[in-house]
Parts: C-alpha cells; structure tokens; sequence
C-alpha cells in the first residue's frame, strides 16, 4: 500500500512511522527496507481488503502514470458487508487493477462483478518466458496493429485472464504493450492488438468505459 493516512493527509511510507489504512481504519506501519519498495503494512490484516498482493516498482510505475488522487480509492459495499481498494479510480468511476501475481478465476470474477466499470493491466514480464514466447508466436501485425497468435507455451497466463472485461498486458519496452481481444483456452488461438501506453493512459483518463476499438501502435 503506498499512502496512509496520518493527522487526515495522505502519506507516503517513510521510515519508522505509524499511521491508518485508509480503507479499514486499521494501525499500518512504514515498510521501507534497502531491497524493497517502501510501503505500509497492515498489522494485520483481518478486515481489511483480502484482493491485496505485494506491490512492486511495475505496480507503483504503472499507479504513477495517473494522478495520485486517483491511486488508492477504497470502495464498500455495506449490502455485502465488503471492502476494496482499486488500485486506480478516475472521478467517472473506471476502475484499473494492475495484477502481477496469479489469481483464481473465482476472483476475478469477484472483482469485475464487485467494480463493474473496470479493466485489467497484467504483468507479462513476471515470467521471462512469456515475453520471449509470446513475441515467437504470434503473426505479422496488420495495419490495425492487430495481430493473430498460436500459443504454445505451457504457461497459463491467457487462460487466467479470459475474462469478460478489457485485458491489457505488458510485455515491457522490447515486446509491447498489447489488449487481448479474443483467446480460445481449448485451441489456443488468439488475437492481440498493439496499444501505445502513452495513448491509453490518455483513454483511460478521459472516463471512457469503452475499449472496444483498438488501433495501431500510435493509438488505443
């Protein structure tokens, strides 16, 4: 978690502090060792959001690209009795979750059914495989920037998120940053179009809630 909140203001960890969870309440404490990202820690964490994983600099890069006011936005459902933090929220209620670690496909159900207006940001980079593989098979882009793949790999990582809401993954600087605009689990075909950052930030900004059209590498 990057902010807490200390005398009312949101904060980022620095060394030996204390201060609240801004979702629970709770005691956090600052986290700000030599080979880690500085953060805060619940004490523990019974009632606050079990969607939480580790952050990394890749969250905290990506968190970055958008105003810090937008990082961080707990959200309730008192019918529910739940509680959530979106990892970034714009004003017109969008949310984007930027996901590292494998989760269950129950969860991800949970979670689009919890922030309905959402996308999904995955890390393709976590396994060095995965990039190097996926940039092997796929086809020649069209002028769309749209292009077919055969996946062969053993790794999972599409099938884990074929899911109904928008999936954008990051392949880094050398592979691309590509939304993933059909996967069949059973052949394992699929297609992939090329998306500038720069252009979806840009989109994602702008409220829209539709990510239906994606263009070449200029554009979302």
């Amino acid at each position: 978690m990057r902010f807490a909140l200390l005398d009312g203001r949101r904060i980022e960890a620095t060394p030996k502090l204390r201060a609240s969870c801004p979702g629970c309440g709770a005691e956090v404490v600052s986290k700000c060792g030599k080979h880690i990202t500085w953060h805060w820690a619940h004490l523990s964490r019974t009632h606050c959001d079990p969607w939480w994983e580790t952050e990394t600099e890749w969250h905290r890069a990506w968190k970055n690209r958008f105003p810090q006011e937008w990082q961080e936005i707990p959200a309730q459902d008192d019918g529910l009795g739940e509680l959530h933090i979106a990892d970034v929220k714009t004003p017109l209620g969008l949310v984007i979750e930027f996901q590292r670690s494998t989760i269950h496909p129950n969860e991800v159900r949970a979670r689009e059914a919890f922030y309905k207006t959402m996308i999904w940001v995955v890390d393709g980079c976590k396994n060095d495989a995965d990039r190097f593989n996926f940039s092997n098979m796929r086809g020649r882009q069209n002028q769309d920037g749209i292009a077919a793949f055969h996946w062969f790999g053993k790794s999972t990582l599409f099938k884990r998120w074929h899911t109904t809401k928008p999936v954008f993954i990051d392949f880094g600087q050398e592979h691309g940053f590509w939304r993933i605009l059909r996967f069949d689990p059973k052949t394992k075909q699929g297609l992939a179009g090329c998306v500038d950052i720069n252009g979806f930030v840009q989109l994602a900004s702008s409220g829209t809630t539709d990510f239906s059209v994606v263009g070449g590498p200029a554009s979302v």
